[in-house]
């Protein structure tokens, strides 16, 4: 069974090749009929550049292939990187670290608010005290001329 699945294969390969290399020899002739209007020698170069235009066309792939099948090689030959993880026990202190450090922060950030509410508030009582001193303080108008 296997025989069979790979003759099958490659005659299925083989068909699809001559078909491929017939439909290039049709393209290449198709595109090379102008050229009868050109001089012999010309005529020469023209085809000789066509066909060098169509192994290119071939080689390219192979060449692409090449060079990656040498990428991969050398990618599955290395050795797999190494991954260092940190223990449990230094991500615990590290979690710690940073909550404590969280935690002042907060603090800080609320003795600051604290602060700042304070000042606010005597700098509001200072104001009520000079309003209130004003409204009992009897206005002093000028004397009549």
């Amino acid at each position: 069974m296997s025989n069979e699945t790979t003759n099958e294969r490659d005659g299925l390969f083989e068909m699809a090749a001559a078909f491929v290399g017939g439909a290039t020899r049709i393209g290449l002739t198709v595109a090379s009929v102008p050229l009868v209007l050109l001089p012999r020698n010309s005529r020469r170069r023209v085809r000789r550049a066509m066909a060098e235009v169509a192994l290119a066309v071939v080689a390219f792939p192979k060449e692409l292939a090449n060079v990656s099948e040498r990428i991969v090689d050398d990618i599955c030959a290395a050795e797999p990187p190494q991954v260092s993880l940190p223990s449990p026990r230094q991500v615990g202190e590290q979690v710690r670290s940073f909550t404590e450090r969280l935690s002042r922060a907060a603090e800080e950030l609320g003795t600051s608010f604290s602060r700042a509410a304070g000042r606010a508030a005597d700098a509001v009582e200072q104001g009520a005290a000079k309003v209130d001193e004003w409204v009992e303080t009897p206005p002093k108008t000028p004397p009549a001329q």
